[in-house]
């Protein structure tokens, strides 16, 4: 997926200058798309950018206002004190951001979940959406939340919601080392390559429609018998992983 789309849109990527959002936004601009970065410095690589910060109301609602679809990244990204750390960016700033979805009637709002959302299942046996949330930290809390918010907007609000449970996303080789390590880190594996393309697909679907929200499990191909039921993903919007651990990174495993 690298050939321009026939129907550009306006996103809005929040957390432009992450480790998901960086690369996201400029596969979004290769694909034909405009893309607005929100970030709390100026983003690499795009004209339009807008920066603060997440609790700040006005300055999220004047980077939400125009636009055709948001892909919220924006957050703390790791398990953090919930008060002090967590509150603002995950909780207080989600809030911000499906606020001015709602406001503007954004058609198509995508939010960040994690994998960590369901770290509390067992780790033997596949995990489907329907066997619900399991959290075991307060970083995964806010994503449980954020989930059942999006629903709600999605309802109230009409919106079209996409929230997205990404599986491990290595930042770094210190990251690959750890995954490579843990009995189940390949199995959860999300290449940067799938990553791109799982999201910008979020984009580009025509699923789910208004008024509706779904939740989808985004990994790459497993080594072994997979732990992310991957088929709500292919049935509503049509994402099949190529990459297998360890393909699809930027930088070296090891």
């Amino acid at each position: 997926m690298t050939e321009k789309t026939t129907t550009p849109k306006r996103v809005l990527v929040t957390g432009s200058t992450g480790a998901i959002g960086q690369p996201l936004a400029h596969h979004l601009l290769a694909r034909g798309h405009h893309v607005r970065g929100f970030a709390r410095r100026p983003t690499p690589g795009l004209d339009d950018y807008v920066t603060g910060d997440l609790v700040d109301r006005d300055v999220v609602r004047r980077a939400v206002e125009g636009v055709d679809a948001v892909v919220h990244l924006g957050a703390y990204p790791n398990p953090a004190d919930f008060v002090d750390v967590l509150l603002g960016p995950n909780v207080v700033g989600l809030y911000h951001v499906c606020e001015a979805a709602a406001a503007f009637k954004v058609p198509r709002l995508v939010l960040a979940s994690s994998v960590q959302v369901i770290s509390g299942h067992p780790r033997d046996r596949l995990v489907r959406v329907e066997d619900g949330p399991k959290p075991v930290n307060h970083y995964a809390l806010t994503k449980a939340w954020a989930e059942i918010a999006g629903d709600m907007y999605a309802r109230v609000h009409n919106l079209s919601v996409i929230s997205v449970r990404i599986g491990w996303f290595p930042r770094n080789t210190a990251e690959c080392r750890r995954l490579a390590a843990s009995p189940f880190g390949r199995d959860i594996f999300l290449s940067h390559r799938d990553s791109d393309r799982f999201l910008t697909l979020c984009v580009e679907s025509e699923n789910p429609p208004p008024g509706t929200s779904v939740i989808l499990q985004a990994a790459s191909k497993p080594v072994g018998n997979g732990r992310m039921d991957l088929e709500p993903a292919r049935r509503v919007i049509g994402y099949e992983p190529r990459d297998r651990w360890p393909e699809g990174l930027p930088f070296p495993v090891e």
